[in-house]
C-alpha cells in the first residue's frame, strides 16, 4: 500500500513538473539557458517547501538535486542559491540530505551553507540510522571545500 501511494506521489510531481517543463520549452525561445534552470529552480524549491506531505517534500529535494547537478550549477543564480540554502532549516531529514547534495553540487560557491550544514551535523552525526543527512553533509562540505569534522560518535568510530 504505502509503495503505491510513493508511486502516486511520484507520478504526480513528475506530471507536474512535465507541465512547468513543457511551459519553459514554449518560453524556451525567449529565455536563455540561465532563465530556463532559475525558473525550473525556483519551481522545485517551492515544491521543496509547500509539498503536502513528507514524501512530496522529499522527492522535490531529489528533484532539485538532479536539476542543479553538473555545469547547470553554475547557471542558477546567487538569489535562487540562497534559497536553496534556506530548504535546511525545513526539519525532515531526508529533506535536509537531498539538500545538502544538492549545495555539494555548487562546490565553493555554497560557502555561506557552511554554517548551517555544521549546525545540522552536529544535531544528526549520532543518530543511528541507514541513511541521514549526516552523510550527505559530509560529502557537501568535502565538495564545498570546508573542512569536514570527524565524528564525535563512539559507535561509528568503531564502524569505520
Amino acid at each position: 500500500m504505502q509503495g503505491l501511494k510513493t508511486a502516486a506521489i511520484m507520478v504526480a510531481l513528475l506530471t507536474t513538473m512535465l507541465l512547468f517543463s513543457t511551459k519553459s520549452e514554449a518560453q524556451a525561445v525567449k529565455l536563455d539557458p540561465q532563465s530556463i534552470i532559475k525558473q525550473e529552480v525556483d519551481e522545485t524549491v517551492t515544491l521543496v517547501r509547500i509539498g503536502q506531505s513528507s514524501n512530496e517534500r522529499y522527492i522535490a529535494a531529489m528533484l532539485l538535486c538532479d536539476i542543479t547537478y553538473g555545469d547547470a550549477s553554475k547557471l542558477v543564480d546567487d538569489e535562487s542559491l540562497r534559497s536553496i540554502i534556506a530548504l535546511l532549516d525545513n526539519s525532515d531529514d531526508a529533506v535536509r540530505y537531498w539538500v545538502a547534495l544538492c549545495l555539494g553540487n555548487f562546490g565553493p560557491r555554497a560557502k555561506p551553507a557552511v554554517p548551517k550544514l555544521l549546525s545540522i551535523l552536529d544535531q544528526t552525526d549520532c543518530v543511528k540510522a541507514a541513511l541521514t543527512a549526516a552523510s550527505a553533509i559530509r560529502v557537501a562540505l568535502k565538495k564545498i571545500g570546508a573542512d569536514v569534522p570527524p565524528s564525535k560518535c563512539e559507535w561509528r568510530r568503531k564502524v569505520q
